[in-house]
């Protein structure tokens, strides 16, 4: 084999030794020195990310949000089928009285509204699953991280239903004639808005665990018809099987029709329509000197207490419970975002 001369190899030495370049790699030995005795090694950085968890949060709901205009036909299809739904209950129940028969009618109008609430989010669920692989790959170089990718997907996406929620309310409740006083409307405006929010986090939750859209599909759904059993329209508290009783625990459904229907019936007298029924006089005492009860006046808050097993002071309570389980649900959905999806980035 050929070989150089051996003055060649001296001579090339002896050439690297006298440029610059030779007193770029003793500086750099000499940093290397320094660091080494823990003199200015530099600070840890915070985080593994380029900017803050703000910048983060605000690129991906900004981002997120110029895609909806882009594309604003599935928004409009939702805003017009939720409003065409409480126009449909609005009419069917139109105006409801105070007679005996409208009580099933009244509880069937609220039953039909929360149902709508919860069932209109279901279009959610492709939110995470249709931006999936872009998910991945921008927080494997660095963009953002899961939580920045979650809020940001969220506050961007959440006001909207909220907003479409309070139109249908709105439309529904004043068509329906159920209690017109504010204090009640905020009441029903607040539970359904909780019902939602926990609608929308379920939704989260079972988009993340599912591989893809067709089986979360499948999941949200049945969740959702198994949270309608134990909410006592169907069937009443008291007659649901043991085996199945630990569904009202847990279905948020439960919690916030029960919620509607006593901020809804608590308060109503409805006239006794078997016509058997004889008012006493307005001077009428009884042996003990009570006023007697009238039996042509049904009480609401006693119909839902004998007929449903509803208790008329847990409204609070239920609202509470309700209020817990829609944070539950959306510290679920992060967790299963962050967790349940390993080889798609952490």
């Amino acid at each position: 084999p050929f070989l150089p001369p051996p003055t060649q190899s001296q001579d090339i030495a002896a050439a690297f030794r006298s440029t610059q370049v030779a007193s770029v790699i003793d500086d750099i030995e000499a940093i290397k020195k320094e660091f080494e005795r823990d003199s200015m090694l530099p600070e840890e950085l915070p985080s593994p990310y380029y900017r803050s968890i703000w910048v983060q949060i605000w690129t991906v709901s900004t981002r997120a949000l110029i895609n909806r205009m882009r594309d604003p036909i599935a928004t409009i299809v939702s805003i017009i089928t939720a409003i065409l739904f409480a126009v449909l209950v609005g009419s069917i129940y139109f105006q409801l009285g105070l007679a005996y028969s409208g009580m099933n009618d009244r509880m069937g109008a609220l039953f039909f509204l929360t149902m709508i609430t919860a069932f209109s989010n279901l279009s959610s669920l492709g939110m995470f699953l249709f931006d999936r692989s872009i998910y991945v790959r921008e927080h494997r170089n660095g963009m953002y991280s899961p939580l920045a990718y979650y809020v940001g997907k969220v506050i961007q996406d959440l006001p909207v239903s909220i907003a479409v929620n309070f139109v249908v309310c709105v439309t529904a409740y004043y068509m329906v004639g159920l209690q017109s006083d504010i204090k009640h409307f905020a009441w029903f405006l607040l539970i359904a808005t909780l019902m939602l929010c926990n609608s929308y986090g379920m939704c989260m939750f079972v988009s993340n665990i599912s591989k893809n859209f067709a089986v979360a599909n499948i999941i949200a759904p049945l969740i959702l018809v198994m949270y309608l059993i134990p909410s006592g329209f169907l069937i009443n508290l008291d007659s649901i099987p043991v085996i199945w009783r630990w569904i009202k625990y847990i279905s948020f459904f439960r919690y916030g029709f029960e919620a509607m229907v006593i901020n809804e019936f608590v308060g109503l007298e409805f006239a006794n329509g078997d016509g058997n029924c004889t008012a006493p006089s307005s001077n009428a005492t009884s042996s003990n000197g009570t006023t007697p009860v009238n039996p042509c006046v049904i009480s609401g808050g006693e119909y839902i207490s004998k007929q449903m097993a509803f208790n008329v002071d847990d409204k609070e309570i239920n609202i509470i419970w309700c209020a817990t389980s829609a944070g539950v649900y959306l510290v679920l959905g992060y967790i299963c975002l962050r967790v349940f999806r390993p080889n798609e980035g952490k």
